[in-house]
């Protein structure tokens, strides 16, 4: 194992409302020295952020309405004003109020536009949303309406176990997946990772990659071999 072998599928989140330029700037540097696939920055903070991450890191952003009910034309003018700026990765927030109200054309309607803008701007699209308030038909309906309109990749922010596990039987391999992981454990993640989750998201990477770091220090110890013994 290497270190990359995480730390590449780790996307560093600097988008709380209350970060500060300075706060983001240093977050821009963390995702350097850690190394981490990409980091995902306010849509306001993509100009910095260009220019202060270095050419191993992937620049991301997310719509701006947290619950997604923002029209189709918001969404794709945040889009193409996201790509303009930079990112090559996108987060669209999915519209819960239509998922609730069973509109699932509308919601793959959209889903279908905004992969188009960011296939046009060759970014790739993540659609994320909160698992947890979906019951399991929404959440197969969510599956099969990815796969149709060939969203590569699905975000959850909040989730239960038991949707990871109909989500990566529901999804695969059309569709990957993408989980928050704050709070949880190196070895959860890591069973994660195992179960066939692609990609994680953390707003706090020093604890898991530097878990991750010793880990790897100490299996590399445990590898070599002892001192010859001479009598």
């Amino acid at each position: 194992m290497e270190y990359r072998d995480l730390a590449g599928l780790i996307d560093y989140h600097l988008s709380s409302p209350l970060m500060t330029e300075e706060q983001v700037h240093e977050g821009c540097m963390r995702a350097q020295a850690y190394a981490v696939r990409g980091v995902v920055v306010r849509p306001c903070d993509l100009d910095l952020a260009k220019e202060w991450l270095g050419n191993g890191v992937r620049l991301g952003s997310r719509t701006s309405a947290a619950p997604g009910d923002a029209t189709t034309a918001v969404k794709q003018f945040e889009v193409r004003d996201m790509l303009r700026r930079g990112a090559v990765d996108v987060e669209a927030k999915l519209n819960l109020s239509k998922m609730m109200s069973r509109q699932f054309q509308y919601i793959e309607i959209e889903l279908m536009q905004l992969l188009k803008t960011c296939v046009e701007g060759n970014a790739k699209l993540t659609v994320s949303v909160d698992m947890s308030v979906l019951d399991e038909e929404r959440l197969v309906i969510l599956c099969k309406m990815a796969k149709r309109s060939e969203v590569a990749m699905l975000s959850a922010s909040e989730y239960r176990a038991e949707q990871v596990e109909v989500l990566l039987r529901k999804c695969a391999p059309y569709v990957q997946l993408k989980l928050m992981v704050d709070g949880k454990s190196l070895d959860e993640v890591l069973a994660l990772k195992e179960l066939g989750v692609v990609q994680f998201g953390v707003r706090h990477p020093a604890a898991l990659l530097d878990g991750w770091k010793l880990r790897l220090e100490e299996l590399k110890a445990k590898e070599e071999p002892s001192p010859a013994v001479i009598s």
